[in-house]
């Protein structure tokens, strides 16, 4: 029996059973675990100055030394997935961004922070991008941009956790639990991705010695057995080197840059502000435990902004994105222009954040979307790499703004600067949609067509 495919066919056609919620959930805990870790130190910061009498504009390097090595092992460990399989490259990553973190507890200098925060940028910069890419490759089509986006939801409720933790715990067990937390939580994970989280079907598809692998994935997926990829071309292509390069074949090359420049301006406003607001807060009197408060409804409202974009991405498509922009910047100013009480700040802090967090969640989501399957996991891993290139210059902008010693709340007024970048990228990144799909909706590409083939030659092939 023969028939024609493309290589998502056999999820596409599986109902969703407990493999695949499993895999959900799995990826679901390192993104949540991803923005733990990425945001701690933004709670940590106040105390190691207390601790050790760090400048506070020193803290910038340390803010941005995660950032640095997410932004250079991002697009690195999203081809090392794509060609070596994102099982191990996930278990690997939460490996490091664990122990990094368990290290800050012996670090005592602002070096050895800076030190300590540059691995867990290298975990963290390889476990986003590929656990987004193995959402979507475990997804039904026709849910896969609302699966992908609740997955992705679970980045700012971890990077919420610290705040909380913040007010609860280190009043009590100081700040060394902060770190405790972020630095066991992912290395149990990796423990558990070990033993049950499968392999990508698409890493298993692109090379034949491991179809048998691939009919015993297919088979506990509820998917054909008798289904093997015929991807000699694919495997040419993956073999090239080029993977960066497809990602502007097709004409494709407009809306990766408009993508690039989303996601930039996302992570510029997004850590100018969760870097610097507990310091902010604390400048205009408030305390590290009422700072925790205001730091976890930023990143809460960012959870509400997560499930905005997956219940209405798939009918608005992505108009969302100027739109989510503009509503942020007349908050942005208004928190540094007026002297807001405690409820007006609140305002200024929830707005925002829902705008950002839902931002963070819509690139993502739309870069899954966009690329083919081969390129899926560079596709997002660049993108992400663009968001966090724009986040080291956030929190860099935040450190020059105490050199100067300008206001410290003027910072947040910074942050106005790259939503309008990004509104203006994004409305060309909207008539760039309209004008290659003729929609407001982004449609996936076509992968290189597959064959069903006998069970008997799928044997053979093992």
């Amino acid at each position: 029996m023969a028939g024609a495919s493309d290589v998502d066919g056999p999820l596409d056609m599986a109902k969703p059973g407990g493999l695949m919620i499993l895999v959900w959930i799995l990826c679901g805990l390192v993104f949540f675990l991803d923005g733990y870790d990425l945001t701690v130190i933004t709670f940590i910061a106040p105390e190691l100055v207390k601790e050790f009498g760090f400048d506070k504009s020193a803290l910038g390097p340390v803010f941005v030394s995660s950032l640095v090595g997410f932004a250079l092992a991002g697009p690195l460990l999203g081809l090392v997935g794509d060609r070596y399989g994102r099982k191990l490259t996930i278990v690997g990553s939460c490996l490091a961004f664990g122990l990094g973190t368990l290290a800050m507890l012996w670090a005592t200098t602002i070096s050895q922070m800076i030190l300590c925060r540059f691995v867990i940028g290298v975990g963290l910069g390889g476990a986003m991008p590929t656990a987004a890419a193995m959402v979507a490759e475990f997804a039904p089509k026709k849910s896969r941009n609302r699966i992908l986006a609740l997955a992705a939801s679970c980045v700012p409720l971890g990077a919420m956790a610290p705040g909380v933790m913040t007010a609860v715990l280190v009043p009590t067990y100081g700040w060394h639990i902060l770190a405790i937390i972020g630095g066991v939580g992912p290395i149990i994970l990796a423990a558990v991705l070990l033993l049950t989280m499968p392999e990508s079907v698409k890493y298993l598809a692109n090379n034949p010695k491991k179809h048998g692998e691939l009919k015993s994935l297919l088979k506990r997926l509820d998917a054909s057995p008798d289904w093997v990829p015929r991807l000699e071309n694919q495997l040419t292509e993956k073999s090239d080197g080029r993977s960066v390069g497809r990602l502007f074949d097709g004409g494709k090359g407009p809306m990766t840059l408009m993508l690039w420049l989303a996601f930039f301006a996302t992570g510029m406003a997004l850590f100018l502000i969760i870097s610097w607001l507990p310091l902010v807060l604390q400048s205009l009197n408030y305390s590290i435990q009422e700072a925790g408060k205001f730091s976890a409804i930023f990143a809460g409202a960012g959870i509400l902004g997560g499930i905005v974009i997956a219940l209405l991405v798939s009918r608005v498509g992505v108009l969302l994105l100027p739109i989510l922009f503009v509503i942020a910047i007349p908050f942005l100013l208004a928190f540094s222009w007026y002297d807001l009480p405690q409820a007006g700040i609140v305002l200024c802090v929830l707005i925002p954040g829902m705008s950002v967090g839902a931002l963070q969640v819509g690139c993502s989501t739309i870069a899954g979307l966009f690329y083919p399957t081969r390129v899926r996991a560079a596709g997002i891993g660049w993108g992400l790499g663009a968001g966090r290139l724009g986040s080291i210059v956030g929190p860099m902008i935040g450190s020059a703004i105490l050199t100067l010693e300008l206001p410290a709340k003027d910072m947040i007024a910074f942050a106005a600067i790259p939503m309008a970048i990004g509104t203006i990228g994004s409305i060309f990144l909207v008539v760039l949609c309209k004008q290659r799909f003729g929609s407001l909706h982004v449609n996936e590409s076509s992968d290189p067509p597959a064959t069903i083939v006998p069970t008997a030659e799928l044997t053979a092939v093992k």
